[in-house]
């Protein structure tokens, strides 16, 4: 496809910003019809735009208040739907991932586990979405983009933009854990989904700051795969759980995945007080300055 809409100073704000929302859009859209695209594959790439038209969505939600709010939760209603097979891919993901330091497990074990999530990926995958289904959300993003059409974007200006883009800042600095070693999943899982949104959210700015912009949305990116492999992890001792596909397992699956996951945090933990040293106030007056300037150089 062709190159994301952006943001420039030289340019009209309106017309970039639905630029923006309809790229989004389209891209899901075509993902989840796309029939030469597996069912697998097609719901991958429809989620990961679904995450970059929610951080949109909540970009400018202070400006279209309600409008925006309802279109996210719809968003996420969908995307919803169809996380059973993908929690299973992510399974196989953390079940490579303890490969090589797996040494409680041998490799008839390892091979075991991993035929065994295969094979309910794959049945979760032959019944997680049909053509009809891939056809009924493709005209639901259709609608989408029908009402995001008529959407008044010219009356937003950047600063609202750039403090909208400051309170994503400060919403994952606020959910960053203080205590790494101490902090429950579920938390690190929120500071993962609103690291999402301000990776998502910067890359609309790129041209502000190529070099820099570049750097920290790649930072960010990191970030979320530190926690993303984290979570892999949790999702594979979970299935080792009493009653579970796995359970015969868990003395010896135990051990390796706390070893990743805390090789993991460490990652996380740099990468984080890196992007979010900054007080939310001077990544403000950065981005700010930034704009007024105009600067598209390196």
């Amino acid at each position: 496809m062709t190159k994301r809409p952006t943001l420039r100073p030289d340019e009209p704000l309106d017309e970039a910003m639905l630029a923006v929302a309809r790229d989004i859009l389209t891209r899901a859209r075509d993902a989840i019809a796309d029939s030469e695209l597996s069912s697998d594959k097609a719901v991958h790439e429809f989620r990961k735009s679904i995450k970059r038209w929610r951080a949109f969505l909540r970009l400018i939600e202070p400006h279209f208040g309600d409008g925006a709010d309802n279109l996210r939760r719809s968003a996420r209603e969908v995307a919803k739907k169809l996380g059973g097979a993908r929690d299973l891919r992510s399974t196989l993901d953390a079940v490579e991932d303890i490969r090589e330091s797996a040494y409680e497990l041998n490799d008839r074990a390892l091979r075991t586990m991993h035929d065994r999530v295969k094979e309910m990926h794959l049945a979760a995958e032959r019944h997680s979405i049909s053509p009809a289904d891939r056809a009924e959300i493709a005209h639901q993003i259709s609608a989408w983009l029908a009402t995001i059409s008529l959407w008044p974007f010219s009356g937003l200006q950047f600063p609202e933009l750039a403090k909208s883009l400051t309170e994503g800042y400060r919403r994952a600095r606020k959910t960053m854990p203080k205590d790494w070693q101490q902090a429950e999943e579920e938390q690190l899982h929120e500071f993962r989904k609103r690291t999402i949104d301000h990776r998502y959210q910067m890359e609309l700015i790129e041209p502000l700051w190529p070099r820099m912009a570049k750097i920290w949305v790649d930072e960010a990116q990191r970030l979320r795969d530190a926690l993303g492999q984290h979570r892999d992890l949790a999702l594979l001792q979970n299935m080792a759980g009493p009653h579970q596909p796995l359970a015969r397992f868990r003395s010896k699956l135990t051990p390796p995945i706390q070893r990743r996951q805390l090789e993991h945090l460490a990652q996380a933990a740099k990468i984080a007080s890196r992007i979010f040293a900054e007080k939310p106030r001077a990544f403000h007056a950065r981005i700010e300055t930034l704009w007024l300037a105009g600067s598209d150089v390196d």
